[in-house]
């Protein structure tokens, strides 16, 4: 399901989908789940991803009808797109615009225009499932992907870059874009890797610039497990990470000139039980909101057992503490009820204050990395 709420009241407003049930056998009993989500930053439209290949655009302010009982019966759904062939595992809008990306486990990114409500083109090159993308201001949207590199397509050009951190590194499960030139990838932990015993390594968290093949910088054992989420106040500093060893961590991402000013520093972090398996930055960094639940996202491999699905409205900024409001999704919960609060954990808390290879990109996806006429310099 999607529920629709208010984040300063931390109340429910509406279901833009409801639960899914298998009830027509020609499903499959999973092919409902709701697998990535995305809103423009108009607060115009948002935008669903599912198991069965399908994107749901709902259009908002037919959601925020003024009579309730035209919102429990009106459905705000006014496209749906088909074309991918799997999973669509990740949805992302060009900042200040309705270009929207797709990312599936098909291996293909979707590129769609909602202001026509057209789909454009399809971006091929990854070589497994693609896991996340992101975009900034530029058509460029980054991606990445099971077959352990991140690639940035230049649209206008027909090409793409590929980035790969190394044979000894795991896939990325998530990336963000800080500022055009500038993007960074949570990975996976090593399998040996326990929290425990202290043996393997954690999730590796990297800063990239699209002008280096190599990263700028990384992070060895950022979190003690995989990390699963990445978030970040586009244009700022501010880069928020998940994973499932207890903590929402906070960094300070420097992008200047020189090597000596460039870096990531790590500057608090956020008790919270479970997988956090998406986090989503408010206006101006005054809250965050984590999507948190006993198992990750696209499977049931893992489990906290303690933990529970809710979402977690978390304030960071403050007189040096961090509130939190939690919502556990109910069923049976009526279209106005309200979230509960609970007194915030102790714990760090945040107060704001080479060359590289360009690929065609409009092959069938079973081409190779050949190199296009033109590169980068160091």
């Amino acid at each position: 399901s999607v529920l629709l709420y208010d984040v300063e009241r931390a109340t429910k407003t509406r279901t833009l989908e409801p639960q899914w049930k298998h009830t027509d056998m020609k499903y499959r009993r999973n092919d409902g789940e709701v697998l990535s989500l995305a809103c423009s930053d108009d607060g115009r439209y948002a935008v669903v991803g599912k198991r069965d290949a399908t994107i749901d655009i709902h259009d908002l302010r037919l959601a925020s009808s003024k009579h309730k009982k035209d919102q429990k019966t009106a459905s705000s759904v006014v496209n749906t797109f088909k074309g991918h062939k799997g999973p669509v595992t990740a949805l992302t809008f060009r900042s200040q615009s309705l270009q929207l990306f797709s990312a599936s486990q098909d291996r293909c990114i979707r590129h769609y225009n909602l202001d026509e409500m057209m789909y454009i083109e399809t971006l091929y090159g990854h070589q497994a499932a693609v896991t996340q993308i992101d975009c900034h201001t530029k058509e460029r949207p980054i991606s990445v992907g099971r077959d352990r590199t991140a690639r940035a397509w230049k649209l206008s050009e027909d090409t793409h870059l590929i980035f790969r951190g190394g044979a000894r590194w795991y896939p990325a499960e998530c990336c963000t874009v800080l500022k055009d030139e500038w993007f960074l990838t949570g990975h996976e932990a090593s399998m040996q890797s326990s929290s425990s015993t202290g043996t393997g390594s954690g999730g590796t968290l990297a800063l990239w610039l699209t002008d280096k093949k190599k990263p700028v910088t990384t992070i060895e054992d950022a979190h003690q497990s995989s990390i699963t989420s990445l978030a970040c106040v586009k244009g700022s500093d501010l880069v928020l990470s998940g994973s499932k060893d207890g903590h929402i961590k906070l960094w300070n991402v420097q992008t200047g000139k020189t090597t000596d000013s460039r870096g990531i520093q790590s500057i608090g972090q956020i008790p919270i039980r479970g997988f956090v398996n998406d986090i989503v930055v408010g206006p101006k960094a005054q809250f965050c909101v984590a999507a948190v639940g006993q198992e990750p996202k696209l499977g049931r491999w893992e489990r906290v057992a303690k933990a529970k699905n809710r979402i977690a409205i978390i304030s960071l900024r403050g007189g040096g503490e961090t509130g939190q409001q939690e919502h556990e999704p109910n069923d049976d919960e009526e279209d106005d009820g309200e979230s509960t609060s609970r007194p915030q954990h102790d714990g760090n808390m945040y107060e704001e204050q080479e060359e590289v290879e360009n690929v065609d990109s409009s092959g069938s996806d079973n081409q190779d990395d050949e190199s296009s006429s033109g590169s980068y310099s160091d």
